[in-house]
């Protein structure tokens, strides 16, 4: 679709969005999403780090994890869950 048939099929859509508010409310949604900077995220880098550093343990077989039954075993054993 070329730009102006874009620009005229939009500015219709907005036409319609802008007469029905619950449409407005979820148009403003989208608006504030695509305007939303980036923030830094709360979790350190060094978390990042030592999870990636881990995984790369867990990956190349130094190290070993458990099945997702066997956890699941233990913590019923532990805590009755």
């Amino acid at each position: 679709m070329e730009t102006k048939e874009l620009r005229r099929k939009l500015i219709q859509d907005f036409g319609k969005f802008i007469d029905d508010d619950s449409k407005l409310e979820i148009l403003e949604s989208v608006f504030d999403a695509i305007n939303h900077d980036e923030k830094d995220s709360i979790v350190p880098d060094s978390h990042y780090n030592l999870v990636a550093e881990e995984r790369a343990k867990y990956l190349s077989g130094e190290v070993e994890g458990d099945s997702w039954e066997e956890t699941e075993r233990r913590l019923n054993l532990k805590y009755g869950f």
